[in-house]
């Protein structure tokens, strides 16, 4: 398994997708490792102390299910905690209903009835997840955990399609929704699958602000900049690789197909001595249409963030 990152640190970042990502909207789909299926980061017990904390302040902000969900819930819940246990053994034991986590100290009842099979696994691992079931001659989501989101749109999805949770997405659906369709309704249980989303952010905490996630980052953006046209020389300490991990598998008794997520972050400065890697992100981002510069927000820093690059290009 690759490294994992936490929210600041890695001297070389777990995952680089924008060395084979497209300027153009791709699914980029890549077959995994049913074991490298959960993952997890150096700053793991930090995480998901804030991450409990969030679920549990504020849960109907980050976590949402419908009644009709829980048998595949539960069949998620299970299939992962078999997972940790045969995987990760170093870090879980399961005894009977009884999942300890060694590294953390903490134990979990997976017989409680008093908290939904997903919420709960949401407690125990990084990852966040959503489930899609076919309803009404469509695959929706029907349930979801989002604590890291970037947008909130995942959890007000719940009921709806993938294809109206990709509304804000520029021309996503209008280029790629037939696919992604035909790719949820032929995932299989033996195969999972993976894909990369990543952007460039001031904000170095996997936790994005409560309010107006896309507000914050603007905002943000705009901060970075001012401090950037007087010190241009911190672009690598004050700009973040954003980048998300997101699996794909089938669940064989619901029919259900779990969509994991798991973030990363790393300072930009984790590639200022990898030319390559800054060529890579350089000529994808000089590819993007304006359109895609706006919906991340990173048009607000466009030119000393390619000025950046180019420096550490150069080096080559």
């Amino acid at each position: 398994m690759p490294p994992g990152t936490g929210q600041l640190a890695a001297a070389v970042p777990a995952y680089q997708p924008f060395r084979w990502a497209s300027a153009d909207f791709t699914l980029g789909l890549r077959s995994t490792r049913l074991s490298e299926w959960i993952q997890f980061s150096p700053r793991h017990a930090d995480n998901m102390r804030e991450k409990r904390k969030r679920l549990h302040d504020h849960t109907a902000s980050y976590y949402r299910a419908l009644p009709e969900s829980l048998e595949a819930q539960r069949e998620l819940r299970d299939r992962v905690v078999a997972h940790l246990a045969t995987d990760h053994g170093e870090r879980y034991s399961l005894s009977g209903a009884l999942l300890r986590s060694h590294h953390e100290s903490l134990t979990w009842r997976l017989d409680d009835p008093a908290v939904e099979p997903l919420r709960q696994l949401s407690d125990i691992i990084e990852e966040d997840f959503m489930l899609l079931q076919e309803r009404h001659g469509a695959m929706r989501i029907v349930a979801t955990s989002n604590a890291y989101s970037s947008s909130g749109r995942l959890v007000s999805a719940v009921g709806q399609t993938v294809h109206w949770a990709h509304i804000p997405v520029p021309t996503l659906t209008d280029k790629l929704g037939g696919r992604i369709d035909r790719v949820l309704s032929s995932v299989h249980e033996d195969t999972p699958c993976e894909r990369f989303n990543w952007q460039v952010t001031p904000m170095a905490t996997l936790f994005f602000p409560h309010d107006d996630p896309h507000q914050a980052n603007a905002n943000a953006m705009h901060a970075i900049r001012d401090a950037l046209a007087r010190e241009p020389g911190r672009m690598g300490e004050l700009l973040f690789i954003r980048v998300e991990r997101q699996t794909l598998s089938r669940l064989s008794d619901s029919r259900a197909v779990a969509f994991s997520l798991h973030t990363y972050s790393d300072p930009l400065a984790s590639i200022g001595t990898d030319p390559a890697a800054a060529k890579a992100m350089l000529d994808l981002l000089e590819g993007y249409t304006e359109d895609r510069w706006h919906y991340s927000e990173m048009d607000i820093v466009r030119e000393p963030l390619l000025a950046w690059l180019r420096g550490v290009a150069s080096a080559a």
